[in-house]
């Protein structure tokens, strides 16, 4: 098995938008989101728990929580970009 290096609960680049309306997109954007994803976001992003605590917080793997953060950062990425909302970080 290959290992993998270990995703922090911080996005490798930040995600810009205009802040006239960065709010809106953004909510948008989490509102296409499963609430599951939107409770791993708050638990990485706002309680800035590790992958590992809140992979025992949610009772799965911490590979599983590594993997999902990965995903919905770039699905969220990837939507902002679709919209124009974003910049050439």
């Amino acid at each position: 098995m290959g290992s993998r290096a270990p995703v922090s609960a911080a996005p490798a680049r930040p995600i810009a938008v205009p802040r006239r309306d960065s709010r809106a997109v953004v909510s948008r954007a989490l509102a296409r989101c499963a609430a599951r994803e939107r409770v791993l976001l708050a638990l990485l992003l706002f309680e800035r728990l590790t992958p590992a605590e809140a992979a025992s917080v949610l009772e799965v793997p911490r590979a599983t929580i590594e993997r999902a953060y990965a995903s919905l950062l770039g699905e969220l990425r990837d939507c902002l970009r679709r919209n124009g909302r974003m910049f050439a970080t």
